[in-house]
């Protein structure tokens, strides 16, 4: 019987070493993907909104761009780069395109509010004054900025100067705009 005992545990013990796993060299990781961040900017889009009279209607288009502490700057640097050739195939337009890709000068967000510095884009997109431009490019500017930097208001200028900024697209200097004032622009 000792022996019968004897032999039921050394096959059990057997039995529990075959189940566990022998380590192994296995090869070393491949680099993982690096980490991205989905950001959202708005566009205009004739397939989405085909005849529409309303010249601030904007659409979300998403990106992924390298991941960032500063979402605000990576997702006006999108909308200012404009739709890319896959983007416009699907209807999407823009006052922006490569023309103006560089056109960030800084980006922050402070309190509520999120101050967005541009470089003179008057002579890259003069017609964006007139009455409909100027709705349409302030709808994917705002849209994209509130959305990008969380926050209920955003506040232009050109070259640090929102004087300039309101100026050009008609609209000029009141208590809604902080009175152009270019203290927060400032470095």
């Amino acid at each position: 019987m000792k022996r019968l005992l004897k032999a039921l545990a050394l096959g059990g013990l057997l039995i529990l070493t075959a189940c566990v796993p022998t380590p192994t060299t296995s090869p070393s990781p491949s680099p993982s993907a690096p980490a991205t961040t989905t950001v959202t900017i708005y566009f205009r889009n004739s397939v989405l909104d085909p005849g529409s009279s309303d010249c601030a209607q904007v659409y979300a288009v998403h990106r992924d761009v390298p991941a960032t502490s500063d979402v605000l700057t990576a997702t006006l640097k999108e909308l200012l780069a404009g739709p890319t050739a896959a983007e416009t195939a699907k209807g999407y337009a823009s006052w922006f395109s490569s023309a103006t890709a560089q056109s960030l000068v800084s980006a922050k967000v402070s309190g509520n509010t999120s101050y967005v510095n541009l470089t003179d884009l008057r002579t890259v997109i003069p017609n964006a004054s007139t009455s409909c431009g100027s709705a349409s490019l302030l709808a994917e500017l705002r849209t994209t900025a509130q959305q990008g930097g969380m926050t209920p208001r955003v506040l232009f200028a050109i070259n640090g100067q929102p004087k300039t900024f309101w100026e050009w697209l008609q609209v000029g200097c009141y208590a809604s705009n902080d009175n152009c004032d270019p203290a927060p622009f400032a470095s």
